[in-house]
């Protein structure tokens, strides 16, 4: 899972350097703070990552509560 993450986290950089040259600065600094908290110097290195799957299709909840065993009404 770590490397996904990584190598998302890439390709969000690469992204945000070209968007941040037509953006405004309030904008700029808004969006530079919500990355701070994805960056990977700030991932740790021993702790596990969690992902929520998602969820968005009606099967994909079906599935995710039979999996745990809930039913959500």
């Amino acid at each position: 899972m770590r490397e996904y993450i990584k190598t998302n986290i890439k390709i969000i950089k690469k992204h945000f350097k070209t968007r941040k040259k037509v953006i405004s600065k309030i904008n700029k600094l808004s969006i530079n703070a919500e990355f701070r908290e994805w960056n990977t110097d700030v991932l740790p290195k021993e702790d596990s990552i969690w992902t929520l799957p998602d969820l968005t299709r009606t099967e994909r909840l079906k599935n995710f509560c039979r999996s745990i065993k809930k039913e959500i009404k």
